[in-house]
């Protein structure tokens, strides 16, 4: 069973899935779904320490690689505030607006292209740190203090593989979902 974006668990040794976005996080939610146990997901919030003590995991990605899913997933998804813009733009063009240092590393309006560097640069220290883009030490004390454990979708089995014996999960099979059909490899980028 699945818990969205609650701070006030009841079970008595919480488990958090953080989602930090395009990182394989909606295919384990299929998964947490099936599962007898309570997992709570935290799908649009950053790390925070709750008074409760509580047990995270999550699931990170190459960042080059979670630029293209992401620049891919907003031209693939309408309802996205900026797929309209992004469907104009090359991925060189994407990437050099998330570059482009001209623009804060902020949230703004969701239209506003300017939004494309807060949801792309250093967005796993972002969610790990609790907010700060930028604070890498934090993150990882984070990570260490907070974190049973971190997996890779790079080795999606095999972190699930871990997260299967961690939490004793049933894993029949293993979900894709939220994929972006159509979208060259990693390496026809280099």
């Amino acid at each position: 069973m699945i818990v969205f974006e609650n701070e006030k668990m009841k079970e008595k040794s919480p488990v958090c899935f953080l989602h930090i976005p395009k990182s394989g996080g909606k295919s384990l939610w299929a998964i947490l779904k099936k599962q007898e146990d309570t997992f709570h997901i935290w799908h649009r919030k950053l790390f925070k320490e709750l008074d409760k003590k509580v047990e995270f995991f999550t699931l990170l990605r190459d960042p080059v690689d979670r630029v293209i899913s992401t620049y891919y997933y907003i031209r693939r998804y309408e309802e996205d505030p900026l797929h309209d813009k992004v469907l104009k733009l090359s991925l060189e063009d994407f990437v050099a607006i998330m570059e482009d240092e001209r623009h804060k590393n902020i949230q703004y309006k969701k239209k506003d292209i300017r939004s494309i560097r807060y949801r792309t640069v250093n967005l796993a220290t972002r969610y790990l740190s609790g907010g700060d883009p930028n604070n890498i030490a934090l993150a990882k004390y984070h990570a260490r203090e907070h974190f049973s454990m971190i997996g890779f979708t790079d080795m999606y089995e095999e972190s699930l593989f871990f997260l299967q014996k961690q939490y004793n999960l049933t894993i029949p099979t293993i979900p894709h979902r939220n994929q972006t059909n159509n979208r060259p490899s990693l390496q026809s980028h280099s």
